[in-house]
């Protein structure tokens, strides 16, 4: 209910309602209640006085009758007249006691009864006037007692006492009769704090404060002579206390009214009052109703509408009438003025949809023919870096060929140095070669010579031995061995010489050639010096073109990142173009549900 606007306002209006009428209703029982309280202590107060005064009347009628027995009090029989005074003043008994001890009842009394010792005897003459005494209990019957007593004679020297008894039943019988309201009742208090009289005879006697701890004496005496209601609880009832003085006695008369009953009315109206309130706000619940549908009827159209166009298919074509001149009318218009701004807003936000859908197909297609002349490009770049990745790296295999080609040569250089040194040498061994072999050959014919003439020798030895016979068989095996060996020697010699000249032959035909090849080696060593430096020559330009190769290798590298990064910028553009025009094409079909 409190989530819309008509119910808010009908829940402020009867809110109100209700207070106004809640206030109206607190105030008239606030003001009923002060003058109910107020005309109840004014009324009980003054029927508090006038029972009080009642009493008082009451006491002064038993004193008058009790003072008309003095006119009794010198008769030789005064008996007829205390008869006459006990039946005028109902009362329980009338007596004379005489200062002499002479007592005149209508009763028989004992003869040892002695009436001036009695209390009421005593204050009777100190009193010096009509007097009444304090409750006792009465020695001839037992019951509790009041006696109305006074003296009779010259003053000073009395002559005796007139008394009447009353009993306390009597005068309970009076109070109880004092009750203003059906339940409210009276009780009598004495000068002592004593009650006297009380609708509940278990309190007769009972100091007052029995019926509760602060009505204490002094408190009744107070409210008695201040005449101020006491507001209390007795028996567990609130109750309102009046008091009043008894005239000529120390009597308080206390009048108690509950104050539930005396507070009846205001309840009543209370109850009444919030009845009344009750059917009023139920009432102006029904008719703020009524009222405020019917003024806001239009603000419903108003809502209607707006839920329309919320809904995104509303017609903004729709206008609502502005009649009048109050805050609906207002808003009526103001309505339309923001119906009207919107209409030209959404037709350019159309109009503007449009032209983005259109720019964006033309930088969606730029887009695509762009990434993919990028990405061709890219594919180029990245082929192009890998054939520069191979050519950089044959070209540093090149020149670390080359590099190990100028250690080569240069090791060939060396070698080819070193075997023209050989060859030179060679060619000198040869030649020392050639000299000791003519040299062998030499010593070989010395050799020939030598197993020649053992050949000889050995000869004559066999010829000698021949001679000699048995003796010299012996020298003749030797020696026929030492001629075969002569003979073998020789052979060896001449087949040594044939070596030897062959050798030396062969010997000077090498040194020949070891000339020859020694000028051959000095040209290859000068044609090696010659490649060792070309070789380093084209080691030097390898390794250059190898660290330019490697440098264009890297700018391509670097050229292949930059257009791949492009192609990644370019995808990205075209996704974004991609999301425009999705936006694009939803702002389109948005604006396209208003009907303009």
């Amino acid at each position: 209910m409190f989530k819309t606007l008509r119910g808010r306002l009908i829940a402020v209006c009867v809110t109100i309602t209700a207070v106004s009428l809640s206030a109206v209703c607190v105030g008239m029982f606030a003001v009923q209640r002060a003058n109910t309280l107020a005309e109840l202590d004014d009324r009980v107060g003054q029927l508090t006085g006038l029972y009080a005064a009642d009493l008082t009347s009451w006491v002064n009628e038993k004193h008058r009758i009790t003072g008309a027995l003095a006119l009794a009090v010198n008769e030789p029989d005064p008996l007829p007249a205390i008869r006459a005074a006990k039946q005028a003043g109902g009362f329980d008994d009338a007596y004379i006691v005489y200062a002499t001890k002479r007592v005149v009842f209508d009763h028989p009394m004992p003869d040892t009864y002695d009436g001036t010792a009695r209390p009421w005897y005593k204050q009777g003459i100190e009193t010096g006037g009509a007097a009444l005494t304090p409750a006792y209990v009465d020695a001839s019957t037992g019951k509790l007692t009041i006696s109305f007593v006074l003296p009779f004679g010259p003053k000073g020297a009395y002559e005796g006492v007139l008394g009447t008894d009353m009993h306390l039943d009597t005068v309970t019988r009076t109070v109880d009769a004092i009750r203003p309201m059906e339940k409210s009742y009276a009780f009598l208090v004495d000068g002592a704090g004593k009650l006297l009289a009380h609708p509940d005879n278990a309190f007769t006697l009972k100091p007052v404060s029995d019926l509760t701890a602060e009505l204490t004496p002094e408190r009744v005496r107070q409210m008695a002579s201040e005449g101020r209601r006491l507001d209390t609880s007795l028996g567990g009832a609130d109750m309102m206390l009046y008091g009043a003085e008894v005239k000529g006695t120390p009597w308080t008369l206390v009048v108690a009214v509950d104050r539930a009953q005396a507070m009846q009315p205001v309840h009543d109206l209370l109850k009444t009052a919030v009845t009344i309130t009750v059917l009023c706000v139920v009432i102006a619940v029904a008719l703020v109703a009524v009222v405020i549908r019917r003024q806001l009827a239009r603000l419903g159209t108003v809502r209607d509408a707006l839920e329309e166009i919320a809904s995104g298919h509303g017609d903004l074509t729709r206008r609502l009438a502005a009649e009048g001149h109050d805050e609906l009318a207002q808003i009526a218009m103001s309505f339309n003025h923001f119906t009207d701004k919107i209409a030209q807003m959404i037709l350019r936000v159309r109009e503007s949809a449009e032209s983005v859908r259109l720019a964006s197909g033309e930088i969606a297609s730029g887009n695509m023919d762009l990434s993919n002349r990028t990405e061709e490009q890219a594919s180029a770049l990245t082929e192009t870096a890998s054939a520069m990745d191979e050519l950089t790296s044959t070209v540093r295999q090149n020149a670390d060929n080359a590099h190990l080609a100028n250690e080569l040569t240069n090791q060939a250089s060396a070698v080819a140095t070193r075997g023209g040194e050989v060859v030179g040498q060679v060619v000198q061994t040869m030649g020392g070669i050639e000299t000791s072999a003519r040299k062998i050959v030499d010593i070989i014919g010395v050799i020939d010579g030598i197993a020649f003439q053992t050949n000889i020798l050995a000869l004559n030895a066999a010829v000698e031995a021949a001679r000699a016979g048995e003796q010299g068989r012996g020298f003749a095996v030797v020696a026929s061995e030492v001629r075969s060996l002569a003979q073998r020697s020789a052979t060896a010699a001449r087949e040594i010489k044939a070596l030897i000249d062959n050798s030396v032959s062969h010997v000077e035909a090498g040194s020949r050639q070891v000339v020859t090849a020694g000028e051959t080696m000095q040209q290859v060593v000068d044609s090696v010096h010659r490649v060792t430096q070309i070789v380093a020559e084209i080691s030097h330009a390898s390794g250059e073109q190898s660290r330019g190769i490697a440098a264009i290798g890297s700018k391509v590298g670097h050229m292949e990142q930059s257009t791949q990064q492009n192609a990644a910028l370019v995808e990205q553009a075209a996704a974004a173009t991609r999301a425009l025009q999705d936006q694009s094409a939803q702002l389109a079909d948005i604006v396209g549900g208003f009907r303009l």
